[in-house]
């Protein structure tokens, strides 16, 4: 027995409510530097994702699809889902976003440690010329 369309639907906005919360924390951790916190909303939000597109396709085979744009109250509903995931959309650019930022920010970053290191790590030889170190010569102690 095939479930109601208006019980998949509910299905999948519930699914996509938690998807905003799990966006939420997801965001939290990004803003806290907190990896742990991370990558466990990340394999939570593959899980549910994998969850929803599984809901979705038993929507798109269900029987009674039709009623998606017929039937009021499943219009409605539809309805809010749809807007539901806008919002989800939205959200998932904002951390898009702060992860593209931040890893700009630890390019820099990296970027001024290089320099600084090979400015720090950088001789001089007989001649006056900059070189880095003890890498050209060998030394034998």
């Amino acid at each position: 027995m095939t479930e109601s369309l208006v019980a998949l639907l509910t299905q999948q906005h519930e699914q996509l409510t938690a998807l905003q919360e799990i966006q939420a924390l997801e965001l939290q951790a990004l803003e806290q530097r907190d990896a742990p916190a991370l990558e466990q909303h990340s394999q939570r939000k593959g899980v549910l994702l994998a969850t929803i597109e599984a809901t979705d396709k038993s929507i798109a085979q269900h029987p009674d699809r039709e009623q998606l744009n017929a039937n009021p109250e499943i219009a409605e509903l539809r309805s809010a889902i749809e807007s539901l995931l806008a919002v989800v959309r939205q959200q998932n650019e904002v951390n898009g976003q702060v992860i593209r930022l931040t890893l700009g920010r630890i390019q820099t970053l990296r970027s001024e440690l290089q320099t600084l290191h090979g400015t720090a790590a950088g001789t001089y030889n007989e001649k006056g010329r900059t070189s880095s170190g003890l890498g050209e010569k060998s030394i034998k102690a």
